[in-house]
């Protein structure tokens, strides 16, 4: 049983449906612990409609908890069908399926470009940004190239 103090945020890890009121509290919504019984351990939340309630402590996680259980559920999701990649060792890739067997594939190769294609315009305007947020020069490339035929210091020197 776990132990919540007044005024800590838990999460709800399952959903608490009334039969009058519907649902009350959902799951992975926060709450804060306005009160716990001393003996019970019963927690007081104000549930999803703003009345005062007690639950079991069962029903809720403490906020670190809560998270570190989702990276977990994210990091062993494994869905049907699905082959992972294992390791791989020279040429080979050794990959996973659902069933736990490994199978054995060679490497798909890499396919370099010959050759791209960069609009000039395009190509001028990240060189002039990149001469302002890395280098702090406010200038044109065309600027910078047609002064470095006179001197690189009358550029970069303050």
């Amino acid at each position: 049983m776990a132990k919540f103090v007044a005024g800590q945020t838990i999460v709800a890890v399952k959903d608490f449906n009334s039969s009058y009121y519907g649902r009350i509290i959902t799951t992975g919504k926060r709450y804060e612990v306005l009160s716990a019984g001393q003996y019970t351990g019963r927690v007081g939340v104000r549930d999803d409609r703003g009345s005062k309630r007690f639950f079991s402590p069962d029903h809720f996680m403490s906020v670190q908890a809560y998270e570190f259980k989702k990276a977990q559920e994210r990091m062993n999701r494994f869905e049907p069908g699905e082959i992972v990649p294992v390791g791989s060792f020279g040429d080979h890739l050794f990959l996973r399926d659902n069933h736990g067997i490994i199978h054995v594939q060679p490497k798909p190769k890499r396919k370099t470009p010959r050759s791209i294609k960069i609009d000039p315009a395009d190509a001028k305007a990240a060189l002039t940004k990149m001469l302002k947020d890395v280098y702090g020069i406010d200038a044109t490339v065309e600027q910078v190239i047609g002064a470095m035929d006179k001197s690189l210091e009358l550029v970069l020197g303050e």
